[in-house]
C-alpha cells in the first residue's frame, strides 16, 4: 500500500497529460501568424499589460513560447514546482482581459461575455485542473521541508540520548 505522501503526489496522468496537450497546442498554434483563436486578444492583453513595451509579434511570441513550455512541462512531469509558477502566471494573465479590455470580452459587462469572453470563462475549468495537478507536487515540497526541520529540532529518545552520552 502507498504512503499518504506518496499518494498525494500522484497527480491524475490523464488530466495531466490533457491539459499539456491542450497547453502544447494552443502554444504551438501561436507560433504561426493567424492560426490561434486567441491571437488578438491574447497579445493585446500582453501589449497592454505590459504599457506597449513590447509590440504585437513580441507578445505572441512570448505567449507561444510560454505556453508550450507550460505544456511540454506538463506532459513530461518536468520540474512541477516552476511549471506551477509559469502556469499561475499564465492563468492571471488569461483572466485580464476582462478587466484591462472589457470591449474585447463583453457585449454588456459583466453579465453577457461575447466568444472571447467565454473563451476566457472556460479557464476556470483549466485553473481547477491545473491546481488538482500541480498543487500537490509544491505543497508536498514544503511540507516535507517542514517534517525535515521538525524532526532535527525534535528532542532524541531515552536510548539515542544514552548512546550519545556513551560516546
Amino acid at each position: 500500500m502507498l504512503a499518504k505522501a506518496e499518494l498525494s503526489l500522484r497527480s491524475p496522468v490523464f488530466l495531466r497529460l490533457a491539459l499539456g496537450l491542450v497547453y502544447f497546442h494552443f502554444g504551438l498554434l501561436k507560433f504561426f501568424p493567424d492560426l490561434s483563436p486567441a491571437e488578438l486578444i491574447g497579445t493585446q492583453t500582453v501589449m497592454s499589460v505590459s504599457l506597449h513595451w513590447l509590440d504585437a509579434h513580441a507578445a505572441l511570441i512570448a505567449l507561444a513560447i510560454l505556453e508550450t513550455a507550460i505544456g511540454l512541462s506538463l506532459i513530461f512531469n518536468l520540474l512541477p514546482r516552476i511549471t506551477f509558477m509559469l502556469f499561475v502566471l499564465h492563468m492571471v494573465g488569461t483572466f485580464m482581459p476582462l478587466f484591462v479590455l472589457p470591449e474585447f470580452t463583453f457585449k454588456i459587462a459583466p453579465f453577457a461575455p461575447n466568444m472571447e469572453g467565454q473563451y476566457i470563462f472556460k479557464n476556470i475549468v483549466f485553473l481547477a485542473a491545473g491546481w488538482t495537478v500541480l498543487y500537490p507536487h509544491v505543497f508536498a515540497r514544503a511540507s516535507a521541508g517542514e517534517e525535515d526541520e521538525r524532526e532535527s529540532s525534535a528532542p532524541a529518545t531515552p536510548q539515542v540520548a544514552a548512546q550519545t552520552a556513551a560516546v
